[in-house]
Protein backbone atom coordinates (compact mmCIF):
# COMPACT_ATOMS: atom_id res chain seq x y z
CA UNK A 1 0.00 0.00 0.00
CA UNK A 2 1.18 3.46 -0.85
CA UNK A 3 0.84 6.29 1.55
CA UNK A 4 1.06 9.58 -0.11
CA UNK A 5 1.59 12.82 1.62
CA UNK A 6 -0.83 14.78 3.57
CA UNK A 7 -0.91 18.64 4.40
CA UNK A 8 -2.04 18.72 8.37
CA UNK A 9 -2.99 22.27 7.54
CA UNK A 10 -6.04 20.79 5.90
CA UNK A 11 -7.05 18.55 8.72
CA UNK A 12 -10.58 19.59 9.89
CA UNK A 13 -11.16 19.25 13.71
CA UNK A 14 -15.13 19.95 13.35
CA UNK A 15 -17.55 18.43 11.83
CA UNK A 16 -18.21 18.45 8.27
CA UNK A 17 -21.79 19.10 8.33
CA UNK A 18 -22.86 21.87 10.99
CA UNK A 19 -26.16 21.19 13.03
CA UNK A 20 -29.71 21.85 11.28
CA UNK A 21 -31.51 24.79 13.34
CA UNK A 22 -33.53 23.68 16.44
CA UNK A 23 -37.49 23.25 15.27
CA UNK A 24 -39.60 25.57 16.20
CA UNK A 25 -42.78 24.61 18.51
CA UNK A 26 -44.50 27.56 18.24
CA UNK A 27 -46.57 27.95 14.81
CA UNK A 28 -49.22 31.05 14.01
CA UNK A 29 -52.91 31.24 12.23
CA UNK A 30 -52.13 32.56 8.91
CA UNK A 31 -54.42 34.96 7.06
CA UNK A 32 -56.27 32.45 4.52
CA UNK A 33 -55.60 29.87 6.66
CA UNK A 34 -58.31 26.67 6.81
CA UNK A 35 -57.48 24.37 10.07
CA UNK A 36 -56.93 21.61 7.41
CA UNK A 37 -54.32 23.57 6.01
CA UNK A 38 -53.30 24.36 9.11
CA UNK A 39 -52.71 20.72 10.37
CA UNK A 40 -51.19 19.76 6.90
CA UNK A 41 -48.35 22.37 6.83
CA UNK A 42 -47.26 21.50 10.40
CA UNK A 43 -47.83 17.67 10.04
CA UNK A 44 -50.09 17.36 13.30
CA UNK A 45 -53.53 15.69 14.07
CA UNK A 46 -56.14 17.59 15.68
CA UNK A 47 -56.33 14.96 18.22
CA UNK A 48 -52.11 15.96 18.52
CA UNK A 49 -53.07 19.71 18.59
CA UNK A 50 -55.76 19.43 21.53
CA UNK A 51 -52.64 17.39 23.28
CA UNK A 52 -50.15 20.34 23.00
CA UNK A 53 -52.65 22.97 23.59
CA UNK A 54 -54.65 22.04 26.59
CA UNK A 55 -58.27 23.80 26.66
CA UNK A 56 -58.00 24.82 23.32
CA UNK A 57 -61.65 25.17 21.11
CA UNK A 58 -60.47 24.56 17.68
CA UNK A 59 -64.07 26.38 16.57
CA UNK A 60 -62.34 29.83 18.02
CA UNK A 61 -59.05 30.06 16.45
CA UNK A 62 -58.77 33.63 15.09
CA UNK A 63 -55.71 34.64 12.95
CA UNK A 64 -52.38 35.39 14.52
CA UNK A 65 -53.41 33.01 17.36
CA UNK A 66 -50.06 31.44 18.19
CA UNK A 67 -50.00 27.25 19.32
CA UNK A 68 -48.31 24.69 20.53
CA UNK A 69 -47.57 21.94 17.15
CA UNK A 70 -45.04 20.01 19.32
CA UNK A 71 -43.72 18.65 22.61
CA UNK A 72 -41.48 21.10 23.77
CA UNK A 73 -38.15 19.41 25.11
CA UNK A 74 -35.50 20.60 26.98
CA UNK A 75 -32.74 18.21 25.19
CA UNK A 76 -32.40 17.32 21.09
CA UNK A 77 -32.72 13.65 20.45
CA UNK A 78 -29.98 12.31 18.16
CA UNK A 79 -30.97 10.14 15.06
CA UNK A 80 -28.26 7.52 15.13
CA UNK A 81 -27.02 6.41 11.38
CA UNK A 82 -26.47 2.61 10.48
CA UNK A 83 -23.14 1.90 8.85
CA UNK A 84 -23.80 -0.82 5.54
CA UNK A 85 -21.16 -3.21 4.57
CA UNK A 86 -20.48 -1.62 1.26
CA UNK A 87 -18.99 1.40 3.61
CA UNK A 88 -21.75 3.55 3.14
CA UNK A 89 -24.77 4.35 5.86
CA UNK A 90 -28.34 4.27 5.99
CA UNK A 91 -31.25 5.70 8.39
CA UNK A 92 -32.15 3.28 10.70
CA UNK A 93 -35.18 1.37 10.20
CA UNK A 94 -38.51 2.54 11.98
CA UNK A 95 -41.88 1.05 12.31
CA UNK A 96 -44.95 2.60 9.92
CA UNK A 97 -47.11 4.65 11.85
CA UNK A 98 -50.54 3.46 12.16
CA UNK A 99 -53.39 5.28 10.19
CA UNK A 100 -54.50 6.84 13.36
CA UNK A 101 -51.09 8.06 14.21
CA UNK A 102 -50.45 9.67 11.15
CA UNK A 103 -50.28 13.20 10.35
CA UNK A 104 -52.97 14.80 8.19
CA UNK A 105 -50.75 15.15 5.03
CA UNK A 106 -50.69 11.56 4.91
CA UNK A 107 -54.30 10.59 5.30
CA UNK A 108 -56.56 11.15 2.63
CA UNK A 109 -57.81 14.95 3.07
CA UNK A 110 -62.32 15.35 4.16
CA UNK A 111 -63.50 16.81 0.67
CA UNK A 112 -66.73 18.76 -0.21
CA UNK A 113 -69.60 20.02 1.87
CA UNK A 114 -71.91 18.58 4.19
CA UNK A 115 -75.19 19.68 5.10
CA UNK A 116 -75.55 22.49 7.29
CA UNK A 117 -78.29 21.50 9.59
CA UNK A 118 -80.99 19.20 10.18
CA UNK A 119 -84.76 19.98 9.26
CA UNK A 120 -87.25 19.80 6.34
CA UNK A 121 -85.74 20.80 2.84
CA UNK A 122 -88.65 23.72 2.13
CA UNK A 123 -87.05 25.51 -0.68
CA UNK A 124 -85.00 25.09 -4.05
CA UNK A 125 -82.32 27.24 -5.61
CA UNK A 126 -83.75 28.93 -8.98
CA UNK A 127 -86.92 31.89 -9.60
CA UNK A 128 -89.07 31.80 -6.82
CA UNK A 129 -92.11 34.74 -6.39
CA UNK A 130 -90.68 36.55 -9.19
CA UNK A 131 -86.85 36.87 -7.90
CA UNK A 132 -83.55 34.71 -7.72
CA UNK A 133 -84.08 32.21 -4.95
CA UNK A 134 -79.67 32.10 -4.51
CA UNK A 135 -79.65 29.04 -2.33
CA UNK A 136 -81.61 26.23 -0.47
CA UNK A 137 -84.28 26.83 2.88
CA UNK A 138 -84.33 23.97 5.48
CA UNK A 139 -87.20 24.62 8.39
CA UNK A 140 -86.82 23.94 11.46
CA UNK A 141 -87.07 25.24 15.25
CA UNK A 142 -86.13 28.00 16.65
CA UNK A 143 -82.58 27.75 18.05
CA UNK A 144 -81.75 24.17 16.15
CA UNK A 145 -77.66 23.70 15.52
CA UNK A 146 -76.18 25.63 12.30
CA UNK A 147 -72.95 24.02 11.42
CA UNK A 148 -70.04 24.97 8.96
CA UNK A 149 -70.61 23.23 5.78
CA UNK A 150 -66.92 23.04 5.46
CA UNK A 151 -63.91 23.94 6.85
CA UNK A 152 -62.93 28.17 6.82
CA UNK A 153 -62.23 31.56 7.75
CA UNK A 154 -65.23 33.45 9.02
CA UNK A 155 -65.93 36.89 6.90
CA UNK A 156 -68.49 38.11 8.15
CA UNK A 157 -70.91 37.44 10.88
CA UNK A 158 -73.59 40.10 12.07
CA UNK A 159 -77.07 41.48 10.62
CA UNK A 160 -77.20 42.20 7.11
CA UNK A 161 -80.31 43.27 6.20
CA UNK A 162 -83.02 40.85 4.19
CA UNK A 163 -80.51 38.11 5.75
CA UNK A 164 -81.01 38.64 9.20
CA UNK A 165 -78.26 37.73 10.94
CA UNK A 166 -76.14 36.36 8.85
CA UNK A 167 -72.33 34.12 8.79
CA UNK A 168 -70.23 33.82 5.99
CA UNK A 169 -67.41 31.74 5.44
CA UNK A 170 -64.63 31.77 3.04
CA UNK A 171 -62.84 28.97 2.11
CA UNK A 172 -59.32 28.15 0.26
CA UNK A 173 -60.40 27.41 -2.83
CA UNK A 174 -62.14 31.35 -2.96
CA UNK A 175 -65.45 29.71 -2.82
CA UNK A 176 -67.63 31.15 0.47
CA UNK A 177 -70.83 29.46 2.14
CA UNK A 178 -73.84 31.88 3.34
CA UNK A 179 -75.85 31.02 6.67
CA UNK A 180 -78.87 33.19 7.36
CA UNK A 181 -82.01 34.00 9.30
CA UNK A 182 -80.26 32.70 12.28
CA UNK A 183 -81.75 33.60 15.98
CA UNK A 184 -77.89 33.82 17.87
CA UNK A 185 -74.69 33.98 15.85
CA UNK A 186 -71.89 31.79 17.68
CA UNK A 187 -68.58 32.89 15.55
CA UNK A 188 -66.85 36.22 15.23
CA UNK A 189 -65.17 37.11 11.68
CA UNK A 190 -61.55 36.24 11.11
CA UNK A 191 -62.32 32.98 13.63
CA UNK A 192 -61.10 29.78 12.05
CA UNK A 193 -64.11 26.92 11.90
CA UNK A 194 -63.68 23.65 10.91
CA UNK A 195 -66.34 21.92 8.91
CA UNK A 196 -69.04 20.41 11.39
CA UNK A 197 -68.42 23.76 14.14
CA UNK A 198 -71.57 24.52 15.22
CA UNK A 199 -71.70 28.70 14.21
CA UNK A 200 -74.86 29.73 14.98
CA UNK A 201 -78.66 28.65 15.76
CA UNK A 202 -81.49 28.65 13.32
CA UNK A 203 -83.91 31.60 13.67
CA UNK A 204 -86.62 33.67 11.81
CA UNK A 205 -84.57 37.06 11.34
CA UNK A 206 -84.43 39.64 8.45
CA UNK A 207 -87.13 38.49 5.37
CA UNK A 208 -88.27 35.39 6.73
CA UNK A 209 -91.55 33.63 7.15
CA UNK A 210 -90.92 30.97 9.83
CA UNK A 211 -88.17 29.46 11.44
CA UNK A 212 -85.38 28.40 8.91
CA UNK A 213 -82.00 28.51 7.55
CA UNK A 214 -81.14 30.11 4.05
CA UNK A 215 -78.29 28.47 2.60
CA UNK A 216 -75.94 29.60 0.02
CA UNK A 217 -72.60 28.69 -1.88
CA UNK A 218 -71.19 31.07 -3.79
CA UNK A 219 -68.04 30.56 -6.45
CA UNK A 220 -64.63 32.44 -6.27
CA UNK A 221 -65.95 35.31 -8.19
CA UNK A 222 -68.95 36.23 -6.28
CA UNK A 223 -71.54 34.13 -8.17
CA UNK A 224 -74.18 31.90 -6.59
CA UNK A 225 -74.16 28.67 -7.35
CA UNK A 226 -76.81 25.79 -6.48
CA UNK A 227 -76.02 24.51 -2.94
CA UNK A 228 -77.49 20.67 -3.99
CA UNK A 229 -74.56 20.61 -6.34
CA UNK A 230 -72.05 20.51 -4.07
CA UNK A 231 -73.67 18.71 -1.14
CA UNK A 232 -74.07 15.26 -0.58
CA UNK A 233 -77.40 13.10 -1.16
CA UNK A 234 -79.97 13.35 1.56
CA UNK A 235 -80.84 10.07 2.85
CA UNK A 236 -84.66 9.74 3.20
Amino acid sequence: MTLSSLDRASERKTLPVSAPPPVSTIAKIQQGDSLAAFLKRHGVTQAQLKTFNPGVQLNALTVGRELQIANASSGQSVLAVRPLRSGGAAWPQQAPLSTADQPDSLKPPIVGYQWPTKGVFTSGYGWRWGRMHKGIDIANNTGTPVIAARDGIVSFSGWSGAYGYLVEIAHSDGESTRYAHNSRLLVKKGQVVPRGARISLMGSTGRSTGPHLHFEIRRAGGAALNPLVKLPARKA
